[in-house]
């Protein structure tokens, strides 16, 4: 594994189910090509088949994915029955300014946006798999002594000095597949809310999930 990892990441796992008949892998391939988001310029669970040195594989029966030589060193599996993981570093540390340096701060509106964009995808790829159900988790490693900071959300405020004593935290929810798109704001404040209230009790302000999950879609920072 990449480490850089050593310093901070965030995971998403997510299972649709029921998948009652897989695809073959080279089918899933174009399954995940196809459900593949444009909601950021980096996506979840991105594939990058025509450059030799990253592109998917095949590895325990399941398809893995490790762009190491890229900024963000995405590490992902995708599995035809329907479970799926994604390892990224935390984006904080890797745009860091060099007055602030990598490890101190934990951006205000990130959580938001990524758990938003996997949410998401896992809609589309419950559709393409006539999935109903989907179980998804969010983990954040590598929090510990940072500072919740509104860094790069020009229109955001965070009180100062709000720091997490907890290395990891865990969120997790089912929800049925369709009500996703629909329901994403409330979905993510359900995700999300936990882990702001690990920097000294934060409660954003309601709107933030509204707000910043229509800029997600819409790709406007």
């Amino acid at each position: 594994m990449d480490e850089r990892y050593r310093r901070g990441y965030w995971n998403c796992s997510y299972r649709v189910s029921p998948v009652e008949r897989p695809p073959s892998l080279p089918e899933f391939i174009q399954i995940i090509r196809e459900v593949e988001g444009h909601e950021t310029g980096w996506p979840v669970w991105l594939l990058l088949d025509n450059q030799r040195e990253r592109k998917p594989y095949l590895k325990d029966g399941v398809i893995e994915c490790w762009l190491k030589d890229t900024a963000l060193g995405d590490f992902w599996r995708a599995d035809p029955h329907g479970r799926m993981s994604l390892t990224r570093l935390l984006q904080e540390d890797v745009e860091a300014p060099a007055d602030i340096g990598q490890g101190k701060i934990f951006g205000l509106t990130l959580p938001v946006w990524r758990t938003g964009e996997c949410l998401l995808h896992a809609g589309r790829l419950a559709d393409r798999l006539s999935a109903d159900t989907v179980e998804l988790m969010m983990t954040w490693v590598g929090l510990q002594g940072r500072v919740l900071s509104a860094i790069g959300s020009p229109n955001r405020w965070v009180t100062p000095g709000r720091i997490c004593r907890e290395n990891e935290v865990r969120t997790s929810i089912t929800v049925e597949a369709l009500a996703i798109s629909d329901t994403l704001p409330d979905l993510v404040r359900r995700l999300v809310s936990s882990l702001y209230a690990h920097f000294d009790f934060f409660v954003p302000p309601e709107e933030i999930y509204t707000t910043e999950t229509e800029r997600m879609r819409h790709r406007v920072r």
